[in-house]
């Protein structure tokens, strides 16, 4: 059969999308399905029943080709779209079938031409590593009917407008990041902007229609450690200037196609900060799959990485103590020891060229490549960027600097850069720093998200950098963080994710801004750039188009449905008679379980909805405290699902970190006794719009114990207490999707022991009652026992597909009220999730896709596939230091497809029914609790402010310890200024 070209198609359990796959020429192992029986098995077709328990099939022709092709006839065609190249000898795999069975159809067809070369085979991908994966992942996985979902390989990121450098995006809102967005046209010749405003280009050249949409420039990242192959740091030095990043980029990387596909088209990769002195770094003009070298900035000026505080004195790793330096004290030593080596390395190379022009035959100096590099920062060949944090630390470096007589270019992270912004804009020194990321360690707990916005005042050239793979996709979001909470200018606000990154690294003159003459690194837009409502549809790179965005779930074609939504009148709609009373007037209300109130009116009376509707139908009572709300919106306080607000307050600071408990299962523990309500993340989460969070065990177990609904507002945690006891967390066992074996792990059965044992307790209790022979008290299973009976609702946490599919199957069968939170691979089952009819919380929404073969959009559009399915859903934010940011991940879920009505409801109405307590709250509506937020704009807009909160109907001031730091430094600063006019 050497000469044969085999074609195997396999009618799979579930609808994939066609995939081609290389097959070794030489041997191919096709692991199909256990307990196969093979029939017709003819030389020239075979035709194999599969069904459950092993069956090896060994393949040995010339070349194969495996097409997975659901409910396709046997001899259809490749499809459209798939290129043909040389088959090539690729490694044995073996393929894991559904245990349901597949039918198999393997034909051999002669080729025409019986020549001994190897006959052109056919492929979608270029790695067949990553192909055998994903056929493990096609096959395998699906368990149940409606196992379907959308895969994304790299055929399918390849873009389908093709400009060849040149074209006219017509008619489009440009926005130049130099000046406020116009309606015009912009020309790209030869990778370049020829012209931008209205544009006469020549016949012939492809013009793009941009009409309603919103044209940027690229995001400039200055801090990110994407396409690296291995490590970033090299953690046994203290000094490792002589490494360099560029030696191991590696452009296969995913991220790379997922940052385009967020608009970022510039990249700083670094090394990591284990370093005082780090490697040097290397950056990318983003290109998905190219050779490494065309991924590399022409021309732009070298930089190096330096790091201070905690990471390079090592404080939170078991390596502390264990290599110089070990304290911020240490950490300046090595700069001084340092450069003073390096002052001495360069007098000596000095003289010794100095003695060669005067005709003298000296002995060099000996080599160092890591003084070579110190040498050239002196000289100011080699820019530093610093990470860095404390204000103290900064100070240090800059005057460090000074002494030694170069100059910073960027202090990275920066984050108390507000509290010194003075002395930075004095030394021309730049940050580049984090939206709002706060609290994961000391040295960030006084970080604030007006810092960027304050640097900026004072002068410095500020920027905003993602340091992570996901938060890089939405720099855009990240940028309107700073009009959100510093009222900064758009314009200005956009600059610091696109031109003042690209002054920062020196490359300001090609990229950063939408100008004649620059590289034409473009990102078009759904909306404009700033919106949280907003999705990038395309991305160009030096004019050609590097990321096309596909709608692989069909969310355009096919959109959720919005389902009507009534909410029945419950006992505590009857309004209190007593009380304060309160009248906000003019506002657009919006009441989430009905249509929306143009120039509306609410009154609340002893904390309660007593009135609402149109102005002129509510009568205003008689002492009511009448706020004028005009041009305002008012909504429901929205419902965090599964914080650990109150438990926890600095990452790295085990002592103020009480989210689990240790031990195995521990179902009598409860956050309530714990909650600190002076935690300095509450205010920060109030601020936003949130009223009331569920505060639960964030780990151990597996069943990890009991939460509890708090408001947030209240002296002390019995003040915050809503409901107590509410929900069992349980972290269910995990089985991986590629498993081989899909049965249950021990450590499910023992779970299922658990449970029996809970029910057998609880009924030997009951039985008691009568004969007052009671089973020795057991504080686990007397916790338990509700839960297990049914009576209260379980939170089990499942995060992939079939660790989902086994937690729906363990809540049927102890009979559950089960609720399935986080849920990142629900998208992969939701018809199952859909008919079990069990609630699901998905979170986080703002998270990276689980395989490098899923859609980038995955973690986006899973809360709207959910939806469309027909799934009970909620939104959260699983996020421990920015529970805040919930009404963000519902606002990305809308820009992937979740209708906007459904996205509010999914962090108001819906969480709050999963907690049971949508008749008091999650919606404005006549008797419920006065839970109310009051914005300048849409509640999912990241632009929009909150400006009043009212729990149970008070006014809660939105001040908080980031606030305060803000007001305090902002201070500083115009006292500093206006002393150095005088």
């Amino acid at each position: 059969m050497s000469d044969l070209r085999l074609h195997a198609w396999i009618q799979a359990h579930s609808d994939h999308r066609r995939t081609m796959l290389d097959l070794a020429p030489t041997s191919a192992m096709l692991d199909l399905a256990p307990d196969a029986a093979a029939r017709d098995l003819a030389p020239d077709v075979a035709m194999l029943e599969l069904a459950p328990d092993a069956l090896a099939l060994e393949l040995t022709p010339d070349a194969a080709m495996l097409d997975l092709v659901p409910n396709a006839d046997s001899t259809q065609e490749a499809g459209p779209g798939c290129e043909r190249v040389a088959g090539r000898a690729l490694p044995r795999a073996s393929f894991a079938a559904s245990p349901r069975g597949l039918r198999a159809r393997l034909e051999a067809v002669r080729p025409q031409d019986t020549a001994p070369a190897r006959r052109p085979i056919v492929r979608r991908a270029s790695c067949w590593s990553a192909l055998a994966v994903l056929a493990v992942a096609s096959i395998a996985m699906p368990r149940a009917r409606g196992g379907d979902h959308a895969t994304e390989i790299d055929a399918d990121r390849k873009p389908a407008l093709v400009t060849r450098g040149n074209c006219v995006v017509r008619n489009v809102t440009i926005h130049t990041a130099t000046k406020p967005a116009f309606v015009g046209d912009v020309w790209v010749r030869d990778g370049k902007i020829a012209a931008v405003g209205k544009v006469e280009a020549p016949a012939g050249v492809l013009e793009v229609d941009g009409t309603g949409k919103h044209l940027a420039p690229g995001v400039v990242d200055c801090h990110s450690h994407i396409a690296v192959d291995g490590d970033v740091n090299e953690g046994t030095v203290s000094i490792s200037a002589e490494v360099s990043i560029e030696d191991v980029i590696d452009a296969d990387d995913p991220s790379i196609y997922r940052a385009l596909a967020g608009g970022v088209t510039t990249a700083r990769i670094l090394h990591g900060s284990a370093n005082a002195i780090g490697g040097r770094d290397e950056v990318l003009k983003l290109k998905f799959r190219r050779k490494a070298d065309e991924l590399r900035f022409p021309g732009g000026p070298a930089g190096i990485k330096f790091a201070l505080g905690e990471n390079p004195k090592r404080s939170n790793g078991s390596s502390r103590g264990e290599r110089f330096p070990a304290s911020r004290l240490g950490v300046e030593a090595v700069f001084y020891r340092a450069f003073e080596r390096a002052r001495e390395y360069q007098r000596e190379w000095n003289a010794y060229s100095a003695a060669k022009q005067r005709g003298e035959d000296p002995e060099p100096p000996r080599k160092d490549v890591r003084l070579d590099v110190l040498a050239g920062i002196l000289r100011g060949e080699v820019l530093v960027h610093s990470h860095c944090y404390r204000a103290d630390e900064i100070l240090m470096l800059l005057r460090a600097s000074q002494e030694f007589g170069f100059q910073i270019a960027t202090l990275q992270h920066v984050l108390e850069g507000y509290k010194v912004a003075y002395e930075m804009a004095e030394a021309k020194v730049a940050g580049s720093t984090f939206g709002d990321w706060w609290a994961y360690k000391i040295e960030a707990y006084d970080a604030i998200p007006q810092n960027a916005a304050l640097m900026d005042r004072a002068g410095v050239s500020s920027s905003l950098n993602s340091d992570s793979a996901e938060m890089m996709r939405r720099l855009y979001g990240e940028a309107a963080k700073s009009v959100r909470y510093a009222g900064l200018d758009p314009v200005r606000a956009l600059a610091l994710v696109t031109l003042n990154p690209a002054r920062q690294l020196g490359i300001a003159e090609r990229i950063g801004s939408i100008e004649a003459g620059k590289d034409a690194d473009l990102v078009l837009l759904s909306g404009d750039p700033l919106s949280s409502l907003s999705r990038v549809l395309w991305t160009m790179v030096d004019g050609e188009v590097e990321f096309e965005r596909k709608d692989a779930f069909g969310l355009e074609s096919r959109p959720p449905q919005v389902p009507a939504l009534t909410e029945a009148a419950s006992p505590s709609s009857v309004p209190p008679e007593t009380g304060d009373l309160l009248a906000l007037v003019g506002a657009t209300l919006h009441p989430i379980t009905s249509p929306d109130v143009e120039r509306g009116t609410i009154v609340v009376r002893g904390g309660r909805i007593v009135a609402l509707g149109a102005s002129a139908d509510v009568a205003l009572p008689a002492g009511a405290r009448v706020v004028d709300a005009t041009g305002k919106h008012v909504w429901p306080g929205m419902v965090s699902f599964a914080t650990n607000l109150g438990l926890y307050e600095i990452g790295s600071v085990p002592a103020t970190d009480d989210q689990g408990e240790s031990g195995g299962s521990q179902p009598d523990v409860r956050t309530t006794a714990s909650i600190n309500a002076d935690s300095a993340h509450i205010g920060v989460t109030r601020v936003n719009g949130i009223t009331r969070v569920q505060t639960a065990p964030q780990s151990g177990g597996p069943i990890r114990g009991q939460s509890a609904i708090v408001r947030l507002a209240g002296d002390t945690w019995e003040e915050m207490l809503t409901v107590d006891r509410d929900m069992l967390h349980v972290r269910f066992p995990a089985t991986p999707n590629e498993a081989k074996k899909k049965e249950k792990t021990e450590e499910v059965k023992e779970l299922e022991k658990t449970f029996e044992a809970a029910r057998d307790y609880a009924r030997r209790r009951i039985e008691a009652r009568d004969d007052g022979a009671r089973p020795r008290h057991d504080a686990h299973l007397e916790a338990l026992a509700p839960y297990a009976r049914g009576e209260k609702k379980v939170a089990l946490y499942a995060d992939n597909a079939q660790t989902i599919l086994f937690a729906l199957r363990f809540a049927r069968e102890q009979e559950l009220a089960a609720v399935i939170v986080g849920a990142r691979e629900g998208w992969k089952v939701a018809e199952e999730l859909a008919r079990s009819r069990v609630p699901v919380v998905v979170g986080p929404v703002l998270d990276l896709p689980g395989s490098r073969y899923d859609p980038y959009d995955a973690a986006f559009a899973n809360a709207a596939v959910l939806a469309r399915a027909g799934v009970p859903f909620a939104i959260m934010s699983d996020d421990p230091e920015n529970a805040r940011n919930l009404a963000f991940h519902a606002a990305m879920a809308c820009a992937y497809g979740l209708p906007h009505e459904e996205a509010l409801r999914a962090v108001t109405y819906y969480p709050a029914r999963v907690l049971g307590i949508e008749k008091e709250l999650g919606s404005l509506a006549v008797g419920k609790i006065a839970d109310l937020v009051v914005t300048d704009g849409d509640l999912l807009e990241i632009r929009s402010r909150v400006e009043q909160l009212y729990v149970d109907g008070r006014l809660v001031p939105l001040v908080n310890r980031q606030s305060e730091l803000h007001d305090k430094y902002r201070e500083r600063l115009e006292r500093l200024q206006a002393a150095s006019k005088r």
